[in-house]
């Protein structure tokens, strides 16, 4: 290790100890001044002031837009906007800290572009900056979520009309039929598990699937939910012509949600690469300027 830097840390060393030393004299002053109650009673308010402090921040956190974008995305990776926050405010303040303030305190110059690289990495992740790459995945993701969702709404239509043509009575259960469907679902699973729940509530089967429909917000899941309202009124043929008739619709859909998620995946994907094109072109900016200075600078001192 370099001597200068160990002379530069020394005070450090020093205003740390005078510090933990001002911190245990200034504990046994107060408990020396207070009763056990009193300490007691000292913990309990701290500890309810960090309680409802706490409980603000989360509620804060969760009028924001970030928690907006993980709700439209159902949080994927588990995160929301409380763990989000938390980890975006660490990684800033771990390299304000080792590029700002450990220069400040050790005496050395801060590099202006360590700064702007900062504030550049923060504007990049910030979920309020419309133009970041936060808000860039989260659209793309909540994109490809709705190319799956309109998928898995085809896979119910389909799984229906092969249900209805193997049944050997003439009279339909559909209840029944959607609730042997459930296990078949994954991005849909939330509204169709609400469907079920409803579907046996005051309100009936025709307001739970007018919600479900709703939820889904397609043209397809809105005349597969109309279909569905009517089974139980229908015989198996006149249902089975009158799915038959949404197929073109369902298979015009089902090309294009295919061509969204492709376009999605391969925008994701690419990421990495444009990634690396910017930074690359932001390195050559940068030289181009830092030649310019010294040759704006040579230039003064002749």
């Amino acid at each position: 290790m370099d001597q200068s830097l160990i002379f530069k840390i020394i005070p450090i060393l020093f205003y740390g100890f005078y510090t933990v030393l001002a911190l245990s004299t200034g504990y046994l002053v107060y408990a020396g001044l207070t009763t056990n109650t009193e300490r007691l009673q000292t913990r309990l308010r701290l500890k309810q002031s960090f309680s409802n402090s706490k409980q603000q921040i989360i509620k804060t956190a969760k009028e924001t837009k970030a928690e907006k974008w993980f709700k439209l995305t159902n949080y994927p990776l588990g995160l929301n906007s409380t763990r989000y926050f938390v980890i975006y405010f660490s990684i800033v303040g771990l390299l304000i800290a080792n590029y700002v303030l450990l220069p400040m305190l050790t005496g050395r110059l801060i590099s202006n572009w360590a700064f702007v690289g900062i504030i550049a990495f923060a504007l990049l992740f910030l979920p309020s900056f419309p133009y970041s790459l936060f808000v860039y995945t989260m659209k793309r993701i909540v994109e490809y979520r709705i190319a799956k969702k309109n998928a898995e709404i085809f896979m119910l239509y389909d799984l229906i009309t092969n249900e209805l043509r193997m049944m050997n009575n003439t009279r339909i259960n559909s209840y029944n039929l959607l609730r042997n469907l459930r296990p078949y679902f994954d991005v849909i699973s939330e509204s169709y598990n609400r469907l079920l729940t409803n579907w046996t509530n005051d309100e009936g089967p025709k307001v739970a699937l007018n919600r479900f429909a709703d939820e889904i917000g397609s043209k397809e899941a809105r005349a597969l939910a109309n279909i569905i309202s009517s089974l139980d009124e229908i015989e198996i043929d006149t249902a089975l012509n009158s799915l038959s008739g949404l197929n073109d619709m369902f298979i015009k859909s089902q090309i294009e949600n295919y061509r969204r998620r492709k376009k999605v995946t391969n925008e994701l994907s690419s990421l990495p690469i444009k990634a690396t094109h910017f930074i690359i072109i932001l390195n050559f900016v940068a030289v181009v300027i830092v030649m310019v200075m010294e040759i704006l600078q040579d230039s003064q001192g002749f």
